[in-house]
């Protein structure tokens, strides 16, 4: 089996950010794996009904987990 270099971890690394009560998103975690990330996001948001995003390395938003989920459950 060979084991991935650093440049690949590097590359599919997403930022798992919370948005505070003043509105300002604070970063919580970091995952190499994109499966766990959304999976770990996603019980969160559940869990504090706060809205939750997962960001890259340069910053754009890969996936936003908010009110909009729960609209979703619902249906």
């Amino acid at each position: 089996m060979k084991v991935p270099d650093k440049e690949f971890f590097e590359k599919n690394k997403v930022h798992l950010d919370m948005l505070d009560a003043n509105g300002i998103w604070k970063r919580i975690d970091t995952f190499y794996n994109y499966a766990t990330a959304v999976n770990y996001g996603v019980n969160k948001f559940f869990a504090t009904h706060t809205a939750h995003r997962l960001t890259n390395n340069e910053g754009r938003i890969v996936e936003l987990f908010d009110s909009e989920l729960l609209n979703e459950e619902s249906d």
